[in-house]
């Protein structure tokens, strides 16, 4: 594959290194002269210095012929010049990375005809989306999130005095927006029918959007978290993501902000959240806020030496979890060597992401079930796509998938029936046994 990468960054020069050692034919473009040096003396790349949202410089990079764009400088701007001129004059997939999804939310298919995109990543969504998952890694309730946080997946194990035992899926009353799409027994992984019967010690996964799964866990009395209270330090745009998704998750958050200003507008912007004025790495201030009896500490500030600090603190008395946000990759597993329960890196996450759709075309994210017996995956159907205008029961898809959700590109969100239609740009979400996913992926082209 011909790729060009507009950035040298963490998230740039980590592609390039994987892309290139793959075999991938790699350029790169970024305005810093010592970046350019540094990655062809390490790298076999073409390497050009300018700004790649200027015009004259794509076309020294060849965009027009390029299979792949991945503009993931740190500058929005230039990203989004980057894909819409290099769409313009020929490339044929762009990848824009942006640090703020909000503007994009509600106006996701205006940005995309127009910026010419064909994805869309946010370093600050990826990461808390991640952190989020971490936080909740132990409890009793599993939980997964695709397309941006829209679809939740959860894993719930039932108990024998579960509503949903004993009686065959057909007859169990289930909210709107939310399907079981598969059944884990014994560490067998089954995709049920309506004649199937839960079991007590069943473990059932069920997609769809938040508000009905909520609904769901309290009709069934599953309990979605054990998590009393958590404490985050930062002001960061994915400190307030996280604290925000806890908060509905009925979490008592309470933040740590350095400056006072920024601690006056979070406590505006947040209900529900404690605020207070301090340092992360505060002895003092962790141990007067009880720290140690929280069940988790997140450091999410921009300075990682901060949050390594903060996070000592913290285990120092006594939080079981801590979680640190690591804006170098390389420092990682640094990290986690020195006692952080876990480092995440948003750069890291974003490459990944990005490696994926690289890798697996429309395929933008992927969960293995019980040690890889089932897959979900993410899938955006392409314009061109064979599946746009079927429905549902014409898709093609092999026995041992279903299709729960589909996320539209206007913010609905779908548990289909076989009547619904399939639209150009929906992302479905796919719960697929390991001996058909290759057929799914087929199916989608």
């Amino acid at each position: 594959m011909n790729t060009l990468i507009i950035g040298l960054g963490e998230v740039g020069s980590h592609l390039a290194k994987v892309l290139s050692t793959e075999g991938h034919a790699v350029t790169v473009v970024d305005s810093d002269r010592r970046r350019i040096q540094r990655i062809t003396e390490n790298l076999d790349v073409h390497a050009i210095c300018g700004d790649g949202s200027k015009p004259e410089v794509l076309d020294k990079a060849e965009a027009d012929s390029a299979d792949l764009l991945l503009a993931v400088s740190n500058d929005d701007n230039v990203n989004m010049l980057a894909c819409l001129f290099a769409k313009r004059i020929g490339a044929r997939r762009t990848v824009l990375r942006v640090k703020d999804m909000g503007p994009f939310q509600r106006f996701r298919t205006f940005f995309r005809k127009n910026l010419l995109f064909d994805q869309i990543l946010s370093l600050e969504t990826l990461a808390a989306t991640e952190i989020v998952k971490v936080v909740r890694e132990n409890q009793a309730v599993g939980v997964e999130n695709f397309a941006d946080g829209r679809i939740q997946l959860r894993r719930v194990k039932l108990s024998a005095t579960s509503p949903l035992v004993g009686l065959p899926l057909r007859d169990l009353k289930m909210p709107p927006n939310v399907l079981i799409v598969a059944i884990d027994r014994d560490h067998h992984v089954i995709v049920p029918s309506g004649d199937d019967v839960c079991e007590v010690g069943d473990e059932v996964l069920v997609l769809g959007d938040q508000k009905g799964i909520a609904t769901f866990e309290r009709k069934t009395g599953a309990r979605p978290t054990h998590l009393r209270s958590v404490v985050i330090y930062g002001a960061t745009g994915i400190a307030k993501q996280v604290a925000v998704a806890l908060r509905r998750l009925k979490v008592s958050v309470r933040m740590i902000i350095s400056e006072k200003r920024s601690a006056e507008d979070m406590a505006g912007e947040i209900d529900g959240v404690t605020v207070l004025h301090g340092e992360g790495t505060d002895h003092m201030l962790l141990r007067e806020e009880h720290v140690g009896d929280a069940d988790a500490f997140l450091s999410l500030s921009d300075h990682d030496e901060v949050n390594l600090m903060a996070c000592q603190l913290a285990r120092s008395e006594g939080c079981p979890r801590t979680i640190a946000l690591v804006h170098k990759p390389d420092y990682v597993s640094i990290y986690e060597q020195l006692g952080v329960t876990v480092a995440v890196s948003p750069r890291l996450l974003c490459a990944n992401a990005i490696l994926a759709h690289v890798r697996g075309g429309s395929v933008t994210r992927i969960e293995s079930i019980e040690e890889g017996q089932a897959e979900i995956l993410e899938i955006e159907i392409p314009a061109g796509s064979k599946m746009v205008g079927r429905r549902l029961r014409q898709s093609g898809l092999p026995k041992g998938a279903v299709i729960g959700a589909i996320a539209r590109e206007n913010g609905e969100i779908v548990v289909p029936t076989g009547e619904d239609t399939i639209e150009a740009m929906d992302s479905l979400v796919v719960f697929a046994l390991r001996d058909v996913v290759s057929h799914v992926v087929e199916a989608v082209r």
